[in-house]
């Protein structure tokens, strides 16, 4: 069966903000173990970035979806849900330990985040996870056309047809949509912090998954970098990341050269000694001279 002629959009999931949400999902994966004081702006680069592709995604359902085939819609789940598909090693892990803590890779995490911004995500992964479980589920199967268009599944996997693909990613979705309300009602621990190794997995397989998909189904000028909607989610990602890595040494330079500056106490033995702050001597007036102040 011959390829799909493609309805290329560039606009909505061209190379600069490939490249964008790449840069993204890295820094998570590396400021997690280098730098957790600077996830906070890292994670609203992301919410911001998935939010932009939701929305354009969104919209253009409701409005039939004339303006984008089955691979673009595919290629946009990827990229929106991309940052909580790194979960799925960790949840597949956790339940082959039967849930101990002690086997837990998240139990050390620190990171805390707003309320309201857990509020924006956990919306975000939900409406988006539904529109997931429709596509694979409803959408594709329905499409009656003679042509194919491909997905990726460690491999070069068509969109038409193939049951066992759809209905691999319907359930995926579907257990990330049961996993958010079970979080939401406090069945389940929020999981944030993951390992690099796996983040790093996770990361290489899904811009696998977005590029190849790009190739295969020849989804022309989406590898362009000519417009303003390819380079400003680019460059706002670089500058956003280079500006944390930056405050991340500095702050990691003060704190050493602080660390060598000896301080000095006063020990009524030895006298002044270096390296100690427990004890901090002050010169006292002797008791007769304060009681004659005080008769004054």
């Amino acid at each position: 069966m011959a390829l799909c002629i493609a309805r290329s959009r560039p606009d909505m999931y061209g190379l600069g903000i490939r490249l964008a949400v790449y840069i993204q999902w890295l820094a998570v994966a590396l400021f997690h173990h280098i730098g957790p004081e600077s996830m906070s702006e890292i994670r609203l680069l992301g919410l911001i970035l998935s939010s932009s592709l939701a929305i354009s995604l969104l919209l253009h359902l409701a409005e039939g979806g004339n303006g984008i085939d089955a691979a673009g819609i595919y290629i946009l789940i990827l990229l929106t849900t991309g940052s909580h598909l790194f979960l799925v090693p960790v949840y597949a892990w956790r339940a082959l330990t039967c849930f101990r803590p002690w086997w837990n890779p998240l139990a050390w995490s620190g990171e805390e985040q707003l309320r309201i911004f857990r509020i924006v995500s956990f919306t975000l992964i939900l409406v988006v996870s539904a529109v997931a479980v429709w596509f694979f589920s409803t959408h594709v199967p329905r499409l009656e056309r003679g042509c194919l268009q491909f997905g990726f599944f460690f491999g070069k996997t068509a969109l038409d047809g193939n049951t066992s693909f759809l209905a691999f990613n319907a359930v995926l979705y579907l257990l990330i949509l049961q996993i958010c309300v079970a979080m939401a009602l406090g069945h389940v621990k929020s999981l944030r912090h993951l390992h690099l190794l796996s983040n790093l997995t996770v990361l290489v397989v899904l811009v696998f998954a977005v590029e190849l998909s790009v190739r295969w189904n020849e989804l022309s000028g989406s590898s362009d970098m000519d417009t303003s909607a390819q380079l400003i989610p680019l460059l706002v990602s670089i500058g956003i990341v280079v500006r944390c890595a930056c405050m991340h040494y500095v702050e990691e330079g003060d704190d050493e050269r602080s660390s060598d500056r000896p301080s000095v106490h006063y020990d009524s033995q030895t006298g002044w000694e270096p390296g100690h702050f427990e004890t901090v001597w002050l010169p006292q007036r002797p008791a007769r001279a304060r009681t004659q102040t005080r008769h004054r």
